[in-house]
This record gives C-alpha cells, sequence and structure tokens, in this order.
C-alpha cells in the first residue's frame, strides 16, 4: 500500500512537470477569439485529470465550452460527445471546424459528426493509415488561422 501510495504520487507529480502547451496555442487561441470564433474543447479522459490540465494551462478563459468525456459518459469518436459540445457552443455541425491530432479519435469523430476536419500533424506521431480522411492538414497551430478566418 505504501509503494502504491509513493508510486501514485510520483505520477501526479511526474504528469504536472511534463505538462506544456503546444507553441503559439495562446496567441492562436487569442487570434481566433479576438475575431469572434466560438472555441470549444473535447477531450477524452478522466475529469479530474481533464479539467486540472486545462487549468493549468493557463488556456481555459480561451473556450466558449469544454466537454470531457468522462462526464458525458461516452467519448470521442462517437459523435454524440461533438454534438454535446456544438450544441453548448449554439454552432451547426456543418459551421463547425474539428482541429485535432488523431485521425481515429478527432477526424473521424468530427467527420461522423457532420463536421469539416482538420488534422494536426504532429512529428513523431503514428497514426493508423486509413482511420479517417480530413478535410485539412497543418503541421502547427500556426496554419489555422489561414482556415479558419
Amino acid at each position: 500500500p505504501e509503494l502504491a501510495r509513493e508510486l501514485g504520487e510520483f505520477f501526479r507529480t511526474r504528469r504536472r512537470e511534463l505538462q506544456d502547451r503546444m507553441p503559439g496555442a495562446e496567441e492562436i487561441l487569442h487570434k481566433l477569439q479576438a475575431a469572434g470564433v466560438r472555441i470549444g474543447l473535447l477531450t477524452n479522459g478522466a475529469p479530474d485529470l481533464q479539467r486540472e490540465k486545462i487549468e493549468t494551462s493557463g488556456l481555459g478563459m480561451f473556450f466558449d465550452a469544454a466537454v470531457v468525456s468522462g462526464e458525458f459518459g461516452t467519448g470521442k469518436p462517437s459523435p454524440e460527445i461533438f454534438h454535446h459540445l456544438l450544441g453548448l457552443l449554439g454552432v451547426a455541425p456543418a459551421e463547425a471546424l474539428m482541429v485535432g491530432n488523431s485521425l481515429a479519435r478527432d477526424i473521424a469523430g468530427g467527420k461522423r459528426a457532420g463536421m469539416r476536419t482538420c488534422w494536426l500533424e504532429l512529428a513523431g506521431e503514428e497514426e493508423p493509415v486509413g482511420a479517417a480522411e480530413p478535410d485539412f492538414t497543418i503541421h502547427s497551430l500556426g496554419e489555422l488561422p489561414r482556415i479558419v478566418l
């Protein structure tokens, strides 16, 4: 029991130490928000962990709505969770763009929900071939405004 407690605490500490924002995230979110774009966050995971990550990132203020799968009861790629977020944002699927780094969860789920999709293809991260075909592909968040604005 003592080792389990120590390992759990080590994990929580290291997770916080290693959490880092994607380069340019704050600037891009600010630019989109200033342009009047409604911004939502959809994430899979345990509510306490995901809410803590949102809070400690300093980016929570940019999101008009945030949905965590562990609070909703189903996660990406289920279209229901995408529709739930869109409802909170007051946006129709055809008016929305899902941006994500997972073809299997973000892009496939966004497509199933009737959204346009943008895959953030990150170097060093492998994705299953043919998982989903995005409408757009970018390699950094700095490319996003040319698609959205």
